[in-house]
Order: structure tokens, then sequence, then C-alpha cells
């Protein structure tokens, strides 16, 4: 996020469902406060582990979250440890091997670790402290968290679970995308020819129908026919219609657009895929969703560049607003090259 928000323990932990997209259970889920070159400590990269695997796996955890936050300058490593039950002997659950983990990330180099548990994300839920037995509160409520209501503003939900929140990657039935595939190839190599042509004329046209597709999913209109679908999809494979989308004018256009760039990656074949998860990707980084961007890119088998960049962005802790000045630059650039040589 873009403002720093005050990392107390309590109000941190009401704060994860809105960063990560969902309510979590049994996980484990690493925030690293990180210091900006203004001197202020902010939210830097969150990272979700299941629970259990993650206890078992300790070298998997340090490793990842070395990979990650290398370089970085991380003042502090907060761990939630979501779970609704304490252990036979009414401690904290998992003691024994939390501490081996916190062992193993002071020797990676993160010096300052706190692990907090909390048994479920609902007002007046008691956390506490693993390390300081009377260090503990009891959490607001997360439904109106400062990031909560962040979340809401940019037009983002916020899912009951993990796998609720999944559900917004499942792919159209594999009959449907294989009936799109004939539809979209010949539209694409057109599409391609008059981007070797110049041919300004109908790359304004297909410009018009992405940006009439975008207008009526702020509408809560998706494309339901195939033939529009191939249409929107062969068209968005050009490299000058997609950089044009990158960005969009309002704020209830870029959720408008990041709702229509799944659904057409849930119908895309193999082909058109790429394309459209670096555009889902972006467009989820730029307007703060960093959990869509994240879980879309694991959806991507062979990442085009721009996937790669926005992964970078994401390890590097890149913050949306300055991405989003250079992309809106070229974006609108492209779009005004299109659409001014109408009047030539």
């Amino acid at each position: 996020m873009s403002e720093p928000i005050p990392l107390t323990e309590a109000d941190l932990l009401a704060a994860i469902p809105a960063l990560i997209g969902f309510v979590p259970t049994d996980s484990l889920v690493i925030v690293a406060a990180v210091v900006h070159t203004d001197g202020t400590v902010r939210l830097g990269r969150i990272t979700r582990f299941d629970l259990d695997r993650s206890m078992r796996l300790p070298r998997m955890v340090v490793a990842i979250l070395s990979r990650a936050l290398g370089g970085q300058p991380v003042q502090r490593l907060i761990g939630a440890v979501v779970h609704g039950n304490t252990s036979a002997t009414n401690d904290l659950p998992y003691r024994a091997q939390l501490h081996e983990l916190t062992h193993r990330l002071h020797e990676a180099g993160f010096a300052n670790v706190e692990l907090l548990h909390v048994p479920a994300f609902t007002a007046g839920a008691a956390w506490s402290c693993y390390d300081v037995a009377d260090h503990t509160g009891t959490l607001p409520d997360p439904a109106i968290s400062p990031a909560t209501i962040d979340r809401v503003l940019h037009g983002n939900r916020i899912y009951s679970d993990r796998t609720a929140f999944l559900t917004q990657f499942t792919p159209a039935p594999a009959d449907v995308r294989d009936s799109i595939a004939p539809l979209a190839a010949p539209i694409a190599e057109a599409v391609h020819a008059e981007e070797l042509n110049g041919d300004f004329a109908r790359l304004r046209r297909r410009l018009q129908l992405i940006d009439d597709a975008v207008t009526a999913a702020t509408l809560g209109t998706l494309p339901e026919d195939v033939h529009e679908i191939a249409g929107l999809i062969a068209a968005l494979s050009s490299f000058l219609l997609r950089n044009i989308h990158l960005v969009q004018s309002t704020e209830e256009r870029c959720g408008a657009a990041q709702s229509l760039w799944l659904h057409l990656w849930r119908h895309a074949p193999a082909r058109y895929a790429p394309t459209m998860v670096a555009l889902i990707a972006v467009t989820a980084h730029l307007r703060n969703d960093g959990s869509t961007a994240g879980a879309i890119l694991h959806y991507d088998p062979q990442p085009t560049k721009l996937s790669e960049l926005i992964r970078r962005w994401m390890d590097d802790g890149v913050e949306p607003a300055t991405a989003a000045t250079d992309i809106a630059a070229v974006a609108q650039q492209l779009r005004s090259t299109l659409t001014d040589s109408a009047a030539d």
C-alpha cells in the first residue's frame, strides 16, 4: 500500500485478510516491515504459508523469505500463526517448531522476528505473543480496519477463505477454450498484419471494442458470446492494444478492467494466456491488489517479459504509485498516437 500503516500488533493482525485478499485459516503469514527512503516503516512483502507444511519444512520458509527480501532494509518480520486450537498442554500451538524457525531466520540475517498467535479473524479474538507471555491483546474488527477500507475503496473483494479466493482463477471448461481457439486465430493474424502495415483505422476500431467491453464491465456485464470473447482476446494479443490498456482513466474502470481481464484469461486458449496473465498482473499491482497479482503469476508457465518485470517489482517492493506514473505515460502516449492518427 502506498501509505504507511501503523504496525501495532493488533492493527496489523486485523489488516491481514485485506492485505492477502482472503481470511486465512491454519496459516503462517509473514509480514515484512521495511524502512523506506523517507525513514518511515511500511508494510513490505506479505507471504502466506500453509501452517502444517511450514512447520515441517522451516528451511523452505527461510529460503523463500531470503530470496524475496534479500537486500531490502527489513526492520522486522511479524509472523501471524493462525490456528484455532491450543496444544494438549494448553500452550500456544507449534511452539517448538516456531522456535526452530525463528532460530533459522536469525541465522539468515533476520534479526528482529516477532511471532503472534491469533485463533481467528473476528472482532475481540485474543491474540498472544510467543516470546512474551503477558504481551497479549484483542483483535479490533477486521471489517473496519484501514486496510479493509482501502481495499474496498479500490473495488477489491475480501474472500471468506482461500478456496473462495482461488475460484476466480478457475479456467473455463477445456471444450469452451478449445472452441475459442479457432475463432481467435484468424483475428489475431489480422491484428498482427494491421500492426505491421500501420492500419491504424482498423486498430482504432479494435481499441474501441476493448474500451466498450471495459465500460460494460463497470456495469457488471462481462462478455458471454464466444465470438466476442475471441475477438477481445485476439485484439489484446496486439502489444499496442495491450499496452494501451495497462492503465485506465478512473479507479472504477481499473477495477472493471481487472474483472474483464480475468474473465478473458479464464476463457483464453493456451496461446493467449501469457498475455492475459501479464495484463492482469499489471492491472492488479497498480491497484494495490498484490494478492491477485501474485496469484495470477503462479498460473503462468511461460511468463512474458512484462510478467517477469511485475514479479521483480513485487519482489523488490516497488510502490505501485511509482510504477503507475511511468506506465501511464507510455499507455497514454500510445493511445494518443493511435487516436490522433485519425486526424491525419
